[in-house]
């Protein structure tokens, strides 16, 4: 159930309803596929998506060709061009749509039948190369294919080739649109592998989405999790990787936490145990590290192959114009044994300049290790279930406070937001919006596991980047069906009432 929440949200964050959408059809083929000759990346994949999805339809495969020789006066073609583009503005030349060309803005996107003498020819451009991609995205929905997370679904019977007389522009909602998986739960991405990130990151621009947000669970909270290295920059090696760490870990059969007992998989009934080709299962970059890593090598070796997995998933998201966010909990909690280690050197970890540190090496590590957009500081859960005092706040603000010093000395290419399961304290929810530069964004997931609704502190935050993040499905029923999308969809307008440039689905 959780693919139906995903399709509200792309929908309900991405799009405004179509300019137009003729009912008339207007046969084209043979059909060929043009691209710019300087097509950039995102143009190239565009247009082999619009060939590998019309296929699929249809059986037809249609060439693609970057030679528009004669193409547009004789030959009916789809072209694949950002606005800016030569053929873009060739193929809209002499129609009333070559003047608001220039208006298509980033993001956004234009599917357009321009009639020619001799042949029909269908434009698909956007204001960037994101645009144009879900131009192209757009076009095979149109086609009968349908989008979800987990990944497309096609139909086997076969629709004769033809492409409906178009006119249909889209702007997004929201600037920023994605997800935020969660981790610590069996349920979630503490199980995905590349390859599941990878299918993940690559279903998002067909959802229209652009963001993917990261939490990290801090040492006793339950546990440290690797995605983000605490430690000093002295211990940060060539590509991010360390010297010195601690232990770490995602969800395995052999740790449990939350209400799941560590069981051998040897010991699971009905045969289920002949799945496993080990005694404890999880993924792939804990292999051999079950339940967590046992000697300080080991402990090095798992924050650096979580870095190589990031690394190459950041990347492909940055191909596909997903933005990425990391991030730990405020105020940061210092593991025992870099606490220890610190102490022993005549450190104290309550010190302000000990506090800068630890967020210049994070950051510093962060820049060598993987490519990162937004990096988010967690307020304390507890602050939805128990309240707040003013001291836990100062303490908050003031370790934000080492953490914006630390930046602004490793000026890393990343910015920074906060986040949280509230927006602030109960004192003042908008009290962020007083105390941090106007360049970090804020944002927070719904209070009570989603059932309240958006914060209406939003409406009290201004001049500044701000993301509501309702919940796709809540703790208590990960296993079972969870009928949000109406909720989604009230969720959303909140968000675009108060005025947030970013919508995110926890889940």
């Amino acid at each position: 159930m959780q693919q139906k929440f995903l399709l509200v949200l792309a929908v309900i964050s991405c799009c405004t309803a179509p300019a137009c959408l003729t009912a008339q059809s207007a046969s084209i083929s043979p059909t060929t596929i043009l691209l710019p000759i300087e097509a950039s990346r995102s143009e190239i994949l565009a247009a082999h998506e619009v060939r590998r999805y019309a296929w699929l339809r249809t059986g037809k495969l249609l060439p693609i060709s970057s030679d528009p020789n004669n193409l547009l006066e004789h030959k009916d073609a789809i072209i694949i061009a950002r606005k800016d583009r030569a053929l873009a503005r060739a193929a809209a030349a002499g129609s009333p749509f070559a003047t608001s060309l220039d208006s298509v803005p980033p993001q956004c996107y234009w599917i357009k039948t321009i009639p020619k003498p001799r042949a029909h020819i269908t434009l698909l451009t956007g204001g960037d190369d994101a645009g144009t991609l879900y131009a192209a995205y757009r076009f095979a929905e149109i086609l009968g294919v349908r989008f979800y997370l987990h990944g497309d679904v096609v139909l086997e019977e076969k629709m004769p080739w033809r492409v409906p007389v178009l006119d249909e522009q889209h702007t997004p909602l929201f600037a920023l649109r994605g997800i935020q998986p969660f981790h610590d739960f069996p349920e979630g991405p503490d199980w995905w592998n590349l390859d599941d990130y990878l299918a993940i990151v690559g279903q998002l621009p067909k959802l229209r989405m652009n963001f993917i947000g990261l939490h990290t669970y801090p040492e006793g909270g339950p546990n440290a999790e690797p995605t983000v290295w605490i430690g000093q920059p002295r211990d940060i090696l060539q590509d991010g990787r360390v010297a010195f760490s601690y232990a770490a870990s995602y969800q395995n059969t052999a740790r449990g936490n939350w209400g799941y007992l560590p069981k051998k998989t040897s010991a699971y009934h009905y045969g289920a145990s002949d799945l496993f080709d080990r005694d404890d299962y999880g993924a792939e970059v804990m292999r051999g590290d079950m339940p967590e890593p046992a000697t300080p090598e080991r402990c090095n070796a798992l924050f650096d192959r979580v870095a190589d997995m990031l690394r190459s998933v950041f990347e492909e998201a940055h191909r596909l114009h997903v933005k990425t966010c990391v991030g730990t909990e405020t105020p940061l909690t210092i593991p025992n044994i870099l606490r220890a280690r610190l102490q022993s050197e005549g450190n104290d970890p309550a010190q302000r300049a000990v506090l800068e540190e630890l967020y210049e090496g994070i950051f510093r590590r962060i820049q060598a290790a993987y490519p990162l957009d937004f990096y988010w500081f967690w307020t304390p859960e507890g602050w939805t279930w128990e309240g707040t005092k003013w001291d836990q706040v100062a303490r908050t603000t003031n370790d934000l406070s080492a953490a914006l010093a630390a930046w602004n000395k490793v000026q890393p290419s990343f910015a920074l937001a906060t986040c949280g399961w509230v927006l602030g304290p109960q004192q003042d929810r908008a009290l962020f919006d007083k105390v941090l530069p106007k360049s970090v964004t804020i944002s927070c997931i719904n209070r009570q596991v989603g059932k309240t609704p958006v914060d209406k502190g939003f409406a009290e935050v201004q001049g500044r980047g701000k993301w509501a993040i309702p919940w796709l499905e809540d703790d208590g029923g990960l296993t079972a069906p969870e009928l949000w999308a109406g909720r989604m969809r009230r969720d959303a307008l909140d968000a675009r009432r108060y005025g947030c440039d970013g919508l995110m689905g926890i889940h």
